[in-house]
């Protein structure tokens, strides 16, 4: 899929040589996160690898899409389908067998810790990540990447795509409500100070 304007930014589906770009900019978007929020906690350098982005770029229930201008690399998109389960085929044999055994595990650990089961089975898409370069952000690039990935989801029998975000990022609150995304629930955290001993 490629997507272009008359200004040669482009849309499409990110490939494997791709990863190092893919880092660059989720790192960005982690600490521009940061910046928001200084209680987020700290980074994981493996969130932002290459080499991690490389792997999830394999797995089929996975899709990145970047916005690429003058040959540059300038946003990316990550949407990820959950709760469909994936062929042999579609997975190769080794990650087949691990999806199972963790689903396998799963369930054990439900029954023995007797947590509650889900009310629904949900099937639908994730959009797990989105950035683009400040500078890039009038050339409607952001806008583009989501269409491109909502159109992937469509293709994948989706009928609906959810995201989160940062509740201080207003701009990307007002970006995905300016282009149909609504408010499902809220978020809280409280930050609890050590418990006082006495001496």
């Amino acid at each position: 899929m490629t997507n272009t304007n008359d200004n040669s930014l482009r849309i499409r589906a990110a490939r494997s040589e791709d990863a190092g770009a893919l880092a660059s900019l989720a790192r960005q978007l982690l600490v521009y996160e940061k910046s928001l929020n200084e209680t987020m906690g700290d980074l994981t350098a493996w969130a932002a690898s290459a080499d991690e982005l490389r792997k999830q770029l394999l797995r089929p229930a996975n899709r990145f899409f970047v916005a690429e201008k003058n040959g540059e690399v300038i946003g990316y998109i990550k949407v990820v389908i959950h709760g469909q389960q994936l062929t042999l085929e579609e997975l190769g044999l080794a990650r087949w067998l691990i999806d199972r055994i963790e689903e396998l595990a799963r369930r054990f650990l439900t029954l023995v810790l007797r947590r509650p089961r889900p009310n629904v089975e949900a099937i639908g898409g994730y959009i797990a990540g989105a950035f683009v370069q400040q500078d890039a952000r009038r050339a409607n690039a952001g806008r583009m990447l989501v269409a491109a990935a909502e159109d992937w989801l469509r293709t994948q029998g989706i009928a609906a795509s959810e995201l989160h975000v940062l509740y201080f990022n207003e701009g990307a609150r007002r970006f995905w409500e300016e282009i149909g995304y609504e408010p499902l629930t809220l978020g809280m955290r409280k930050k609890l100070g050590r418990l006082k001993t006495e001496d």
